[in-house]
C-alpha cells in the first residue's frame, strides 16, 4: 500500500475542520439555549435571537423613578450575571477549542493506526525495514497520550461549564426576582400617588376672562352680549385655570403638570359684570366664569405616565396589627416596618409575615376588600 504524506495530511485538515466546525455548531447550540446575551459582547459570541438584555444602564430610569434598596440589589446582581456570561463564553471558547484538538488527534490516530497497518504488513511481507515501523510505533503512542490529555482537559471544562450553567441560571431567577419585587415597589408607590391625585382632580374654579369682539352697531349691547358664544376660547380658558390650579394642588405628588382637555370634562356659567360697546360695534366686556370640571378614570396615570392598568384596577385598603412592640412586617418578600402598617394595595393573593424577635406567623391573603389583620404572640 503507497500513502504519500502530502495526501494523507491534507484529508487529516481537512476532517478536522471539519469536526472544529461540528464542535462549535455544539457549543453555539449551549450559548443559545442560555435565554440570556450580555450586552456590548457581540464581538465575543453571537447573540441569540428574543434573549433579553439585560445592563446596568437599563435600570437608569427605574433608579430615577424609585430612589430604592431594590434597584441597587437589581443593579448589582445584573453585574453578577455579566461576569458569569463572560466566564461562560470563555469556556465555551475553551471547550470548542479542546474538542476541536481532540478530534484532529482522533483522526491522526486513526491514519497512523492504518499506516502501521500498511507497515506490519510490508515488514511481514520483507518489504520495508524496522525503523519506518518503530517510528510510526512512537509517533501512535504520542497521539495516544496527546488525545487522553486532551481528552481529560474537555472533560474537565464541559464539568466546569456545567457549573458555570448553574450558577447562569440561580442569578438569572435572582435578577428576575428582583425585578419583580422592584416593579411591584414601584406599582405600589405609583399606587399611593394616583390615590393622592384623584382626590384632588374634580374641582371647582373660578376666574374673570376679558373679552373684546365685534357686533352689529344697530343692535343693543345686551342683545350682543346675549348672541356672543365663547366656544372657541372656553375650552383654552378653562384648561390653563384648571392646570394652574391643579398643579398647586398636587405639587408634592407631581413636579411639573402639563393636562390635556381629553383627560376631563367640564361645564361653565358665565356672568359678564362690565361690558361697554363702542360706535363701531366692538363691543368690550369682562367675565365671570365658573367651571366644574370632572376627571376621566385614566387622568390620574396620564399625569403620572404610567400604565393605565393602574387607573383601572381595583384597589383596597390593608392594615397590618400586632400585639407586640417591635416587631417587623414583611409582605411578599418587601419589608414594611413595624405595625401598625397601613397600605392601599390592588387585589391579588400576598404573603404577610410578622417577626417578634426569633418567632414569625405567616398568613396567605386573598385580597378582594378593605381588610384588617391581627396577629397575636
Amino acid at each position: 500500500m503507497k500513502c504519500s504524506r502530502p495526501q494523507w495530511a491534507f484529508t487529516l485538515i481537512r476532517t478536522a475542520m471539519a469536526a472544529a466546525g461540528t464542535s462549535a455548531c455544539l457549543a453555539w447550540a449551549l450559548v443559545a439555549g442560555t435565554g440570556y446575551s450580555q450586552a456590548g459582547s457581540a464581538e465575543q459570541a453571537p447573540q441569540s435571537a428574543g434573549s433579553p438584555r439585560l445592563s446596568v444602564e437599563t435600570l437608569s430610569g427605574v433608579e430615577d423613578a424609585v430612589d430604592s434598596r431594590r434597584a441597587e440589589q437589581l443593579a448589582s446582581k445584573i453585574a453578577e450575571l455579566d461576569s458569569i456570561v463572560f466566564e461562560k463564553q470563555q469556556l465555551e471558547g475553551d471547550l470548542r477549542t479542546a474538542k476541536s484538538e481532540l478530534s484532529a488527534i482522533e483522526l491522526q490516530l486513526q491514519n497512523t493506526k492504518k499506516l502501521i497497518r500498511s507497515e506490519v504488513d510490508g515488514f511481514l511481507g520483507q518489504s520495508t525495514d524496522r525503523k519506518r515501523l518503530d517510528d510510526l510505533l512512537d509517533e501512535h503512542k504520542g497521539s495516544a497520550e496527546s488525545a487522553a490529555t486532551i481528552a481529560e482537559r474537555v472533560s474537565a471544562l464541559e464539568k466546569d461549564l456545567g457549573s458555570k450553567h448553574l450558577k447562569f441560571s440561580v442569578a438569572t431567577r435572582d435578577v428576575e426576582r428582583l425585578k419583580s419585587q422592584l416593579a411591584a415597589e414601584m406599582r405600589e408607590r405609583n399606587s399611593r400617588k394616583i390615590q393622592a391625585i384623584a382626590r384632588k382632580l374634580d374641582k371647582t374654579i373660578r376666574f374673570e376672562q376679558s373679552v373684546s369682539f365685534r357686533c352689529s352697531a344697530s343692535k343693543s349691547l345686551s342683545a350682543c352680549l346675549a348672541e356672543h358664544r365663547n366656544d372657541g376660547q372656553m375650552s383654552q380658558w378653562v384648561l390653563d385655570n384648571y392646570q394652574r390650579a391643579l398643579a398647586a394642588d398636587i405639587r408634592d405628588q407631581v413636579a411639573d403638570v402639563t393636562l390635556d382637555t381629553a383627560w376631563y370634562r367640564y361645564r361653565t356659567r358665565t356672568d359678564f359684570v362690565q361690558a361697554s360697546m363702542s360706535l363701531d360695534g366692538t363691543v368690550n366686556a369682562q367675565m365671570n366664569i365658573e367651571a366644574t370640571v370632572t376627571a376621566k378614570k385614566m387622568m390620574p396615570c396620564a399625569i403620572l405616565d404610567v400604565s393605565y392598568e393602574q387607573c383601572d384596577s381595583k384597589m383596597h385598603s390593608l392594615i397590618v396589627r400586632s400585639n407586640k412592640y417591635g416587631d417587623q412586617v414583611r409582605i411578599n418578600d418587601q419589608d414594611y416596618g413595624a405595625t401598625p402598617v397601613s397600605l392601599v394595595l390592588d387585589g391579588g393573593i400576598y404573603e404577610i409575615q410578622v417577626t417578634v424577635g426569633g418567632t414569625t406567623q405567616q398568613r396567605t391573603l386573598s385580597l378582594k376588600a378593605d381588610q384588617v389583620l391581627n396577629f397575636k404572640f
